[in-house]
């Protein structure tokens, strides 16, 4: 090594510090010989290389997995978990009505085409008259003040149901009058007479063609299944799902009961009940048995086995510094500089909709040992001090029930799944003023596919019926005069849900859903809610059917917002399948609706 410097008394300036290389080859400088062997050997006992039981290292792993499928009612060998769990009844709106009327005619022309019928026999527009004289939208002028109203409150949709009307095919309507074992002896007289001769099959067949496409892409809910023949429960604002899990003679209940929408997967599931298998649960487990290489567990910035090995420069693990409260950092930094090339990773796929039971893994060494390695813990449950990562565990509010051995479930959901913008939106919100709990509808729909606000809607809904309501109000302040007023007017978008005693319970209490009654207008009538969220037990006619009750204990301070929204994936055989869901997200606290008793104020 050499120093090449210039002088400058007083100052001296070292201007360059350069190498100079006695030895053409650098091979010995680069091996990095120690030549003290007990250096090396203070280093390995330095290093804790001396504790180790052996030095063998795994290369070889055979392991044994019992592999059993979850059994979900209702659910086909390519749906997804999500839409079988969250779908709701679609409320079509007139515009999705005549999209699926123009795909109708569309599979219609093909179909023609495709059966080799003279091009010049065949004119498109004879269906399209057809179709729309048997098929169109069965909408109408509204005749009582409130509907028409709440037309003028929404003039884009009232030009757009006229500028359809005789004009397109309800594809809706054309699905719920053709039924599953259509016959051309079915159809009626006028319409048959409408169609070309020999073409009546024809047209059967793609109108079955058309409802099996329907009932794919747009799947409704099953009339067995919960309220309204959904797996919503209204009462507790959540989706509810089960699934059976058959092991030899014995199945297990795995379920998830409190699902707010959203993405399903494994850790909303909990082991149910379990009971003897029966002839449906039946299904045949299989035991997966398979040798592989396994390969060490790396994560970035880990060190590196091998002392000549460079690290990640990003990862400094000399700067680790810990309090001795930092428990996590502390248990990752000991495994990290000392236990992390003793771990090894296995892959193995599972399929989905299943759930796996590794029994044991058998680790051959380089010596040609074999050690047999079993769950290092016991069942999910069994011991409440102890901890597992990805197990079912029971319920602790349900029954005891036995932990089921260590395992691993993949519920069979959907991937990719697009969300459109919320139709619905209600936040249930608690008023500690009037000491009560409401159900603010924010966002309702605006019969074009899309929503509009719920405020905005209510008050000019209020304009149409009584223009001069507000202005009289305003003016009656300062009068001079006194006004007893019995109750408050609150706008329409907020319902009341009044406490009722459960039956049979003296203290505890469920919300029901009231009905405010609307003061202005021509005649005296109920206000109803407009979002389905709150429509249950409501029909078409606006009229009660059955009442709604909601948990108490379910709008907490916070309150609860609930969404109401179009949810588009493929199942696993890349047909497209669309399905109507709700999400159930925190509110953002107490609101005041400004209702009051018995008031004395200025006015007439």
């Amino acid at each position: 090594m050499a120093f090449i410097s210039s002088t400058c008394e007083p100052l001296r300036i070292w201007s360059r510090l350069e190498p100079r290389a006695r030895e053409v080859d650098f091979a010995g400088t680069l091996a990095a010989k120690i030549a003290d062997p007990v250096f090396m050997l203070g280093r390995q006992w330095q290093f804790g290389e001396f504790a180790g039981a052996d030095a063998g290292s795994a290369i070889f792993a055979t392991l044994a997995r019992q592999v059993d499928p979850v059994l979900v009612p209702g659910a086909g060998p390519d749906d997804g978990l999500d839409a079988i769990t969250e779908r709701l009844p679609i409320d079509f709106p007139l515009i999705v009505r005549a999209r699926l009327g123009r795909t109708l005619l569309s599979r219609l022309d093909a179909a023609v085409i495709a059966s080799g019928v003279d091009p010049d026999a065949y004119d498109p527009q004879v269906y399209r008259d057809l179709f729309y004289r048997f098929f169109g939208p069965l909408d109408a002028e509204p005749t009582d003040a409130i509907a028409a109203a709440r037309d003028r409150t929404a003039p884009r949709a009232v030009r757009a149901r006229r500028a359809l009307r005789g004009r397109c095919v309800d594809g809706v309507r054309v699905y719920q009058v053709t039924p599953p074992d259509l016959t051309v002896a079915m159809f009626p007289a006028e319409f048959a007479a409408g169609v070309p001769a020999g073409q009546h099959q024809l047209v059967r067949d793609a109108l079955l063609a058309y409802r099996g496409w329907f009932e794919s892409t747009y799947p409704q809910p099953d009339p067995g299944s919960g309220p309204a023949g959904s797996r919503w429960e209204g009462d507790q604002l959540e989706y509810a799902v089960s699934g059976v899990v058959a092991r030899g003679a014995t199945s297990t209940v795995v379920d998830a009961a409190e699902h707010q929408g959203g993405h399903l997967d494994w850790y909303s599931f909990d082991q149910g009940a379990t009971g003897p298998t029966t002839a449906d649960e039946s299904a045949a487990g299989v035991v997966d048995v398979r040798s592989v290489i396994p390969v060490p567990a790396e994560y970035p910035g880990m060190p590196q086995p091998r002392w000549w090995q460079f690290e990640d420069a990003a990862v400094d693990l000399g700067q680790l510094s810990a309090d001795a409260t930092d428990a996590a950092r502390i248990v990752v930094s000991e495994f990290a500089l000392l236990y992390s090339n003793d771990w090894f990773t296995i892959l193995c796929r599972q399929p989905v909709g299943s759930v796996a039971e590794l029994q044991g893994v058998v680790v051959t060494d380089t010596f040609g040992w074999r050690t047999l390695v079993q769950p290092t813990v016991d069942p999910a449950g069994s011991d409440w001090t102890g901890w597992d990562a990805f197990s079912l565990a029971p319920r602790p509010s349900g029954p005891p029930q036995t932990a089921l051995p260590q395992h691993l479930y993949l519920p069979k959901t959907l991937p990719q799944i697009s969300d459109g913008e919320p139709l619905e939106q209600v936040a249930f919100v608690r008023d500690e003023t009037a000491d009560m709990v409401w159900a603010i509808e924010q966002r309702i729909p605006d019969f074009l596919g899309g929503s509009r606000d719920a405020a905005e809607a209510s008050r000019r809904l209020r304009q149409q019926l009584d223009p001069t309501a507000d202005a009289a109000a305003g003016t009656a302040v300062g009068s001079g005069q006194l006004r007893y007023i019995l109750q408050t007017e609150v706008a329409e978008n907020w319902i009341p849900f009044i406490p009722v005693h459960l039956p049979g319970q003296l203290r505890a209490i469920q919300l029901q859903r009231g009905t405010m009654r609307r003061t202005i207008g021509p005649e005296d009538t109920l206000i109803r809610p407009m979002t389905s969220i709150l429509r249950l037990g409501i029909d078409d006619e606006d009229t009660r059917v059955t009442p709604y009750y909601v948990h108490e204990e379910e709008v907490s301070r916070a309150g609860v917002q609930v969404q109401g929204l179009l949810r588009r994936a493929r199942r696993y055989d890349g047909t497209p399948v669309v399905w109507h869901a709700r999400r159930v997200t925190t509110g953002r606290g107490e609101a005041r609706s400004g209702l009051a008793f018995d008031r004395i104020t200025s006015g007439p």
